[in-house]
């Protein structure tokens, strides 16, 4: 080659790089609509995560770029705005707030890099966890950084039944919709696996309920000792605040007790109320403290659920770390490679993911609340005392046979 084309192929690659995009990572999640306040949250855990990861150095030397757009609560709404954000450079995408939502985003970037090779989009989720998102509807661009209804419901009745508190009739009530319908299925195989029964299982409409009292009457009416529920978000509000106007004297068993405003809506009736979750503030000793304090410091308040998307940030953050480019450009192929490959260390334990259907491999912790929790909930004296962290090992399920994952490279 002769100087002059050297010098010409060596500014060519110069002008490559200096032309490189930044990597753009889009939160698209419900900031208005029924579960605004829900997504509020979420997003809050993933800039979180982010700032965590540019004070690091970012991706390539160069700062991750941050971009939310507010679904609206609507599956339709998030498919406009996964084309917007698509069409504003993102490449890596986090929703979460709701399981519809999440599944139609899911579909949408499928399709979307079925039709675009080489310009592919990860979707990674901290929060939606419909089974057949790892399941019938699985694809090699989808991780799934938390669990799943057959995780969660596993893990939090073998804890009641070891501490005694699962009793021997159990009421299921779930929202009606797959996440809810999972649940549901969720706890009846496992209520069966510890020697109890479900006495009644109820589906009501998400988000469209307003007096939950006739369910609660048919919780009472059943014989119950412990009611089980997925609810999430208002669902959950109003369900523990019409068992506290009646003054049920049941256990409840629940996934999403650190919603802002469910303790503070049940108040004493949450007493002992089981809880488990991806995050528990009291899992870590102190260095689950340090996180606790530090994501106050940078956020204004301490990490609910809100953990688990910075958890799914620095989960994607350490995978970036052994997909950087010497020209600094963003290939999606070797960032979803190396995604499988990357282990990760939180306050709760050591994440990962399945290569088979890309289910993370997530510690669980199972907490009860009381009032002799370190960390109070909604201005009360109650809060969620860890009882137990069971570790992903122990968590996990079986790869569901429907998933036909299909490689890449």
């Amino acid at each position: 080659m002769s100087t002059k084309l050297a010098l010409a192929a060596a500014l060519a690659i110069c002008a490559g790089a200096a032309s490189a995009e930044p990597l753009t990572v889009a939160t698209i999640e419900a900031f208005s609509g029924p579960n605004g306040e829900t997504g509020t949250v979420w997003a809050q855990g993933v800039r979180y995560g982010m700032q965590k990861l540019n004070a690091a150095g970012g991706f390539n030397g160069e700062p991750i770029k941050l971009v939310e757009y507010d679904n609206q609560s609507t599956p339709g709404g998030a498919s406009d705005k996964l084309r917007t954000a698509i069409a504003d450079g993102a490449r890596v995408i986090f929703s979460s707030t709701s399981s519809v939502i999440v599944t139609q985003i899911s579909d949408d970037v499928r399709k979307y890099n079925l039709r675009n090779p080489g310009k592919e989009v990860i979707f990674i989720t901290p929060g939606g966890e419909a089974y057949e998102l790892t399941g019938e509807k699985c694809h090699y661009f989808f991780f799934r950084m938390t669990s799943n209804p057959y995780m969660r419901i596993k893990a939090l009745t073998s804890v009641m039944k070891a501490q005694g508190d699962l009793g021997a009739k159990v009421y299921s009530i779930n929202q009606n919709y797959t996440y809810g319908q999972d649940m549901q299925k969720a706890q009846a195989e496992f209520v069966k696996a510890n020697g109890a029964g479900i006495v009644e299982a109820t589906l009501h409409d998400i988000n469209k309920i307003q007096d939950f009292s006739p369910y609660i009457a048919k919780i009472k009416a059943a014989g119950a000792e412990t009611a089980l529920t997925g609810n999430w978000g208002n669902d959950l509000v109003l369900l523990m605040k019409a068992a506290a106007n009646a003054g049920l004297k049941v256990r409840f068993g629940t996934t999403n007790l650190d919603n802002p405003g469910v303790i503070g809506s049940a108040g004493e009736v949450a007493l002992g109320a089981y809880h488990v979750s991806p995050y528990s503030p009291e899992a870590g000793g102190e260095a689950g403290a340090a996180f606790a304090e530090d994501y106050r410091a940078k956020m204004g308040q301490y990490p609910t659920f809100s953990a688990v998307s910075a958890f799914g940030v620095l989960f994607l953050g350490e995978a970036l770390k052994r997909a950087q480019a010497p020209d600094k450009s963003v290939d999606i192929k070797k960032i979803a490679l190396a995604m499988e490959d990357t282990k990760a260390t939180t306050p709760v334990g050591e994440m990962s993911v399945r290569k088979e259907d890309h289910q993370g491999q997530i510690p669980l912790a199972v907490s009860s609340a009381s009032k002799e929790a370190r960390y109070k909930a909604d201005g009360t004296d109650i809060g969620l005392k860890l009882v137990k962290v069971v570790p992903g090992a122990e968590a996990v399920v079986n790869v569901d046979p429907a998933c036909k994952l299909q490689r890449t490279n």
